[in-house]
């Protein structure tokens, strides 16, 4: 059978052009994506602890915080330290799941169920995302703000987070054609 990055000749020919010319491109452009997504995602990070660390200092040793930190943290650092990394832990595997039953099941159903329930959770994920997406563009034409001492953009939160679903649906197809027709 097929492995993930080469399809050899013993592949179907069907498969063989499946893979040459859908699931490698794809495949390069999402993790070329996520690569960007996961950099951004560690910069949150660190920007998050550099702020926090920074506000305590201020706070609590000269008695001057900084004014909107912990705003700032929790509307666009945490998401982004949160969500950015979604597809990236779809890719490698670092999502959270129970295969304490797969050994049970033969390797048939597993590869066609399996498929079949990432490209479920695809449109789950592809409607999650669209929703997000809509409420962002729709906060974003309405210049909707917080209300406290700094007026800040609610839509940058939505967008991180319909741009993060949406990325992760995009790779849950890839898997599903990867456990389907390219896997062992």
């Amino acid at each position: 059978m097929c492995h993930m990055q080469t399809c050899p000749n013993t592949c179907p020919p069907v498969v063989r052009g499946l893979f040459r010319f859908f699931y490698r491109p794809a495949d390069q452009v999402v993790s070329a994506i996520e690569a960007l997504l996961l950099i951004l995602c560690s910069l949150a990070i660190l920007a998050a602890m550099g702020l926090t660390t920074l506000d305590v200092v201020l706070r609590y040793g000269f008695s001057s915080p900084m004014r909107g930190a912990f705003d700032f943290i929790m509307l666009y650092l945490m998401p982004s330290a949160y969500y950015l990394a979604f597809s990236y832990g779809m890719k490698t595997g670092a999502h959270l799941s129970v295969d304490f039953f797969v050994g049970f099941f033969p390797r048939i159903l597993i590869r066609t169920l399996l498929p079949v329930l990432l490209l479920i959770a695809t449109a789950l994920m592809a409607f999650i995302g669209d929703l997000i997406g809509e409420e962002a563009i729709s906060s974003f034409r309405a210049g909707e703000t917080l209300f406290g001492s700094i007026a800040w953009l609610t839509w940058p939160t939505g967008a991180i987070m319909a741009s993060s679903f949406l990325l992760l649906s995009v790779r849950l197809v890839l898997v599903a054609f990867r456990v389907a027709f390219l896997e062992d």
